[in-house]
Parts: structure tokens; C-alpha cells; sequence
């Protein structure tokens, strides 16, 4: 089904939240079975942006009438196939100087009742990495955590993806698909811009706080790196960008990461090249494992149920975190005549109360006014410090009437001016 972006003539929070000023903000852009694209101007330049839908691919639906059935609505839901997760960071973190019980504390976690098939919630999950986090010394930790969780895939529910005949099917796979993430990158959703010669990825997280959030993402890009490599049998060709400056650990970042590095960034992001994404993969040494550990990738996809290694039953679950789910209404309504799109709607189409919704994101950390505004921000980023378009076509792609309103929203969002984003 063809869906339009909102127009945002006034994205109001109800009751105690004040209208985002100067939000009169329409995408122009359409929903197909692979994704959304930038139409009209952003088309005539030659950007081709689109941005990749699992949910359209998994047949779930971006605005889907069961409501609430595919949103992780509680961060307290039990969603997270945990044990390969929790063990990684355990022998990290405990390798680096951090005591067990500590590490453990506030968790709601047991090791001694942690089995392959156990579930964690987002709210346990980030709780032991913020453990992690504030006793693990180095200031490689973060690097070593997500090449610790890439090296548990073959036993995990992650040992389905050696069945991936080229990098572009295993980086889809990874990074786009719900039942991979809540395995592999349960805090992060990436979205995914394109254009004629390479994919970005640009990273969403789920129950990361300010604080916790360059961490998270260092552990997310050397996941993403390790995966692949243990995956593909090689090293996979990606450079990456960072908001941050330049680190003093410099090195860290190298050797896990790869020399093509860029710093105070518009966003952070991975990129790779489409030539790369067409190469097939070899067969992974690793992989020449037991029949009856081997789950093909349809199954695990179809049947959102895989075994594992060990021979433990576990239930994949294609279901979006609400806040992702918030996102992704505001990138797509039902219509383009929609000029108010706000909570009461979105409440309505989860069927809770706008009291209920505002609670639940509150739960996750953020609110539906953040998460629009998020939605925004990238717009605008990605339009003039990626593809430096101009002022006009800029504030035309992003539904704004008049060049002062389209220059104050981008200050506002930003931090900068139009021309500064462009440099």
C-alpha cells in the first residue's frame, strides 16, 4: 500500500506539551514495498533517497490496524533474546575490572537463571550496559562489547544469516530486520538512506539516554563491523562518520572500525559503497556446523522461530519499539490531505489513551515531541550537508512556505544556519 508523509502544520503534544514552533513540515516523499523516496526536486537532482521499511517487508504494516499487536509498547515487554548478549558483556566487562554483582545490580537480571531462551526487556538490557559502561575500564570497552556480541552469532539465533549470498543481503538482514535486532542491536533501529552509489545507515536508539549515547553507538558500528567480518569471512569495506570530535583514542576507533573515519559530522552514520553491497560472500569457515544447528534464513523470517546451536526453541519477534514505531508514523500518515498529525491521532491508531502513550514513551525516555522533531532534524541534514541542496529546494522538500520560517526551523533543529550545514 502507497503512503504519504504528513504535513505538520502544528505537531501538538496535547495538554502540557507547547506546538513545535514552525513545524509546518511535509515530506515529499512515497512509501513502496522497499522503502521511501524523495520525489519531485530531490528526484530532479538526481538523490534518489529512500529509506529502507522492514516492517513493509516483513508484511507488518506501517500503520497497521491490530494497533499495538507489532509495538513494543512497555520498555518492561520481554522482547530481547538476551543470553548471548548478556554473557558477551559479562566476560567484557569482568575482563576490564568490573565486579559481577555490581555489573548485575538494578538489572533484574540472574545469571543463574539466564538460559539461551531467556527474554530480557529494553529497560534490563540498557541498565546492564550503563553497568557496563560506568565500572568496565578502557576506553576501548565499548568496541570490545560489540565485537564480543558479533562473536556469539554462530550459536545464537544470528547462525540463520551464513545462508546470505552478498554483503548487500546480510547488511539488510542486520540492520533493517526486526527479528535480527532483537539479537544482535536490540537499543538501535538504523534508517537507511540511499543514493545512486552508496547506502548510509544512520543510527535510532531505544532506551539510550544523552549520556549512554556515543557509547552505544561505538558498540553498535563494531557490531555491525564484526558481524560482517565473521559472517562474510572478510573484512567489509565501510567508512563511518561521527557528531563527536576527533577522539583522543584515536587508535581504538582504527583498529576496530577501519581508517575511513570522519568526525564533527552532521549525523552519525555507516556508509558503504554499492559496489561493495553487489560482491558475494565466501563461505565462512565457521559455518560448517552440525545439520540440525542449521536454520535457513526464509524459516527464521517466515516462521519467526529458530533453534538454536544448543537446540533450544526461541520465538523471533517482528515487532518495532515504540519509539521507532513513533517515527515511522510521523515519515508516514494515511494521507496527504492529514494537516494535523499528532498524539491524539497516533493514540487513536495504537488504540491508548493519549494519557496511556505519553506515559509509555515517557517510560522509554523521550516523548513524541523529541521523536518529531528527531524526524526533522535528519530531513534537514540530510538535505543540505549531504546533498548541499539549496535554501528553495530544501524548504520545498521539507514543506515549508517561506525561506525565513524554513531558515529559523533549520536553526532551531540543527544548531546552525542552512549555509553552515552546507560547508
Amino acid at each position: 500500500m502507497d503512503l504519504m508523509l504528513p504535513r505538520l502544520n502544528a505537531l501538538r503534544d496535547s495538554e502540557d506539551e507547547a506546538a513545535i514552533a514552525g513545524a509546518e513540515y511535509r515530506h515529499s516523499t512515497r512509501l513502496s514495498g522497499v522503502g521511501v523516496s524523495l520525489k519531485d526536486d530531490a528526484k530532479a537532482l538526481g538523490m534518489g533517497v529512500s529509506v529502507k521499511s522492514d516492517a513493509d517487508m516483513l508484511n507488518m504494516g506501517v500503520i497497521d490496524s491490530a494497533g499495538s499487536a507489532h509495538v513494543v509498547m512497555s520498555s518492561q515487554d520481554k522482547v530481547i533474546v538476551g543470553y548471548w548478549l548478556v554473557r558477551a558483556a559479562l566476560n567484557v566487562a569482568l575482563s576490564r575490572g568490573a565486579n559481577k554483582n555490581k555489573l548485575l545490580r538494578g538489572t533484574g537480571i540472574f545469571e543463574d537463571a539466564l538460559k539461551p531462551n531467556s527474554l530480557l526487556s529494553i529497560k534490563q538490557y540498557s541498565s546492564l550496559l550503563v553497568n557496563v559502561q560506568s565500572q568496565a575500564r578502557g576506553g576501548d570497552v565499548s568496541f570490545l562489547l560489540g565485537g564480543a556480541f558479533a562473536s556469539q552469532w554462530l550459536s545464537s539465533p544470528l547462525n540463520a544469516l551464513k545462508t546470505c549470498e552478498n554483503a548487500e543481503q546480510l547488511l539488510l538482514q542486520l540492520t533493517q530486520r526486526q527479528t535480527y535486532r532483537w539479537c544482535s542491536l536490540p537499543l538501535c533501529q538504523f534508517q537507511r538512506f540511499e543514493n545512486a552509489d552508496q547506502i548510509m545507515l544512520v543510527p535510532q536508539f531505544t532506551g539510550v539516554s544523552s549520556k549512554q549515547l556515543q557509547f552505544s553507538i561505538e558498540v553498535a558500528f563494531a557490531s555491525v563491523v564484526a558481524l560482517m567480518k565473521s559472517i562474510a569471512n572478510k573484512r567489509i569495506r565501510l567508512s563511518f562518520s561521527f557528531t563527536d570530535s576527533r577522539p583522543r583514542n584515536i587508535a581504538d576507533y582504527e583498529t576496530h572500525l577501519g581508517l575511513k573515519l570522519s568526525f564533527n559530522s552532521a549525523f552519525s552514520s555507516i556508509c558503504i559503497e554499492k559496489d561493495v553491497l553487489r560482491q558475494p560472500l565466501e563461505l565462512t569457515a565457521q559455518s560448517d556446523c552440525s545439520a540440525e544447528s542449521h536454520v535457513s534464513l526464509e524459516g527464521v523470517v517466515s516462521n519467526s522461530a529458530t533453534q538454536t546451536k544448543e537446540g533450544v526453541s526461541i520465538e523471533l519477534q517482528n515487532r518495532l519499539s515504540l519509539p521507532d514505531f513513533v517515527r515511522r508514523y510521523v515519515y508516514a500518515s494515511s494521507n496527504t490531505q492529514a494537516a494535523n498529525i499528532g498524539l491524539p491521532e497516533l493514540a487513536e491508531t495504537l488504540n491508548v489513551s493519549v494519557a496511556t502513550l505519553k506515559r509509555k514513551l515517557k517510560e522509554y525516555g523521550t516523548s513524541y515531541r523529541a521523536l518529531c522533531e528527531e524526524v526533522q532534524r535528519n530531513h534537514a541534514l540530510l538535505l543540505l550537508s549531504v546533498h548541499k541542496v539549496s535554501n528553495e529546494t530544501a524548504a520545498n522538500a521539507m514543506g515549508i512556505n517561506d525561506l525565513p520560517n524554513f531558515r529559523r526551523t533549520v536553526k532551531r533543529l540543527t544548531g546552525k544556519t542552512p549555509s553552515e550545514l552546507r560547508i
